[in-house]
C-alpha cells in the first residue's frame, strides 16, 4: 500500500534510506559544493553523468571576481566530463526540464530549494544541502529520510484566466498553519487533467513555499503527450535526452499509489472556487483576491515578469496578449526574462518580444538576476514591485543596500 513518492523512493514514511539520484543540479553554488567536495578528500566524481552544472543566478555580476569564479566551475566540468551550462543559457530548473534531465519516476535533486518543480513530471524532485550534493559527486548516492505525505485532491476545473500561479496561492493562504511542512504532496484527483504542464510546474515549484519537501504530479496523458513533445523538439535540435520510444516504455511502466495508501494528511481544493490572487506583502501565505486589492488602487513602481515559476512562453504570451497596442504606464518599470534562452527566442519568433519591448518592457538575460535581488531592476527603499516570482518575502526582489 505505497504512495507513489515511497514507491520511487524505495522506502516508507520516516524510514532513513540510501537514495542514488538520477541527477543532481548545481548552479552558480557548484564553487561552494567543489569546496566541500575537496574537503572530504575527493578528487574524481564518482559518475560523471549523474552532476549537471547550469550558471543562472548572478549571470549580470561582470566584475573579475565573479567571472573567474564562472571560469573554474566550467573547468572543474571539463577535467570532470559533467554538462555545463554557461550563463546565459537559463534557469537552472527550466534547464533540467527542458534538455530532458527530469523523467518520469526517477529521483532528481537539486541543490537549490525549488528542486520540487521536478516533480510536475512525475519524478521525485527534491533539495539537497551542498555537503550532500558533494557526498553525491563523491560517491554517487546519499541519505534521506523519506518524508511524511500528504494527498491533495483536486476537483473541477479552473474558472477562465485562473492559472496555476493562482492555485498555489490559494493553497498557501488556505492551508496556512503547516499542515503540509516536511511532507511530500501528490496531487490527485479529476481536477489535474485541467491543468497544463506549465500550471504543474509551477504549481509543483512553490510547494517550497507551502512547506512542503516535494511535491508531485501523477503520470497522465497530459504528461505523456507533453514527454512526446519534447523528445520531438530534443530530436530535432540532435540534443541528447529522450525518444518516443523512451516515453512510451515509461508509460507502459508507470507507477501510481496504490488505492489503499496511507497518507498522512488530505486536502481537497476545488479548482472552480479559485480566483486570481495576490500574495503578500512579505509572504506567500498572505493571500488576497485580485478584485479587494484592485480597490486599493496601489502606486506600483516595479513590475516582475521572470523566474523558474513565471518565465515561460505562455507566461510571455499573456503579457503581450494584454500589452499589444499599450504602453507600460509612466512612472512604472516593467522587466521581462525569459526563463531560458530558447524560450526567449521562441518569443522573439513569435513576435512577442516586440509587442514587449513596443510597450515599453526592460529585457534581462535568461536567468534568475532580480528574483533574488542580484543584478538591475531591484526594488529601492520604499518602492513598490509586483511580480510574477516565487517569493516575495523582505529581501527578495531587493537590492542588497537595501
Amino acid at each position: 500500500m505505497p504512495t507513489l513518492i515511497e514507491k520511487i523512493a524505495g522506502g516508507a514514511a520516516g524510514e532513513f534510506i540510501r537514495i542514488r539520484p538520477k541527477h543532481v543540479m548545481t548552479h552558480d553554488n557548484t564553487s561552494a559544493v567543489m569546496a566541500k567536495f575537496r574537503a572530504i578528500g575527493a578528487e574524481r566524481i564518482h559518475d560523471g553523468t549523474q552532476p549537471v552544472f547550469v550558471i543562472d543566478h548572478d549571470i549580470q555580476n561582470k566584475s573579475k571576481q565573479n567571472l573567474d569564479k564562472y571560469a573554474r566551475i566550467e573547468s572543474f566540468a571539463r577535467e570532470q566530463n559533467v554538462d555545463f551550462y554557461p550563463a546565459g543559457t537559463g534557469i537552472s530548473h527550466q534547464i533540467m526540464i527542458e534538455r530532458g534531465y527530469v523523467t518520469p519516476g526517477s529521483i532528481i535533486v537539486g541543490s537549490d530549494s525549488h528542486s520540487n518543480m521536478y516533480g510536475a513530471l512525475s519524478a521525485l524532485g527534491t533539495p539537497v544541502v551542498r555537503t550532500d550534493a558533494a557526498s553525491i559527486w563523491a560517491i554517487g548516492e546519499t541519505w534521506w529520510q523519506v518524508p511524511k505525505q500528504a494527498r491533495l485532491l483536486l476537483r473541477g476545473q479552473p474558472r477562465p484566466g485562473v492559472v496555476g500561479k493562482d492555485v498555489i496561492i490559494a493553497l498557501c493562504g488556505l492551508f496556512n498553519n503547516d499542515e503540509v511542512l516536511n511532507h511530500a504532496v501528490e496531487f490527485s484527483g479529476d481536477g489535474v487533467t485541467s491543468l497544463s504542464m506549465e500550471d504543474r510546474m509551477t504549481i509543483a515549484n512553490m510547494t517550497t513555499e507551502w512547506g512542503a519537501l516535494s511535491g508531485i504530479f501523477p503520470f497522465d496523458a497530459v504528461l505523456r503527450d507533453w514527454l512526446l513533445d519534447r523528445a520531438a523538439w530534443l530530436g530535432a535540435r540532435e540534443l541528447p535526452g529522450y525518444s518516443p520510444e523512451e516515453v512510451q516504455a515509461w508509460w507502459d511502466k508507470k507507477e501510481a499509489s496504490d488505492g489503499d495508501a496511507v497518507f498522512h494528511i488530505e486536502l481537497e481544493l476545488d479548482l472552480s472556487t479559485v480566483i486570481p490572487h495576490v500574495a503578500g506583502p512579505d509572504h506567500v501565505k498572505v493571500m488576497r483576491a485580485l478584485p479587494d486589492i484592485e480597490k486599493e488602487r496601489l502606486q506600483i513602481n516595479k513590475a516582475y515578469l521572470l523566474s523558474c515559476t513565471n518565465g515561460r512562453i505562455e507566461d510571455l504570451v499573456a503579457a503581450s496578449e494584454v500589452l499589444d497596442g499599450a504602453h507600460i504606464a509612466n512612472g512604472v518599470d516593467f522587466y521581462v526574462a525569459a526563463a531560458s534562452k530558447s524560450i526567449q527566442q521562441q518569443a522573439e519568433e513569435l513576435g512577442i518580444w516586440q509587442i514587449l519591448k513596443s510597450a515599453g518592457a526592460t529585457f534581462l538575460p535568461p536567468g534568475c538576476g532580480t528574483c533574488i535581488g542580484l543584478g538591475e531592476g531591484t526594488l529601492n527603499d520604499g518602492e513598490v514591485g509586483i511580480s510574477a516570482t516565487n517569493r516575495n518575502f523582505k529581501g527578495r526582489v531587493v537590492h542588497p543596500l537595501c
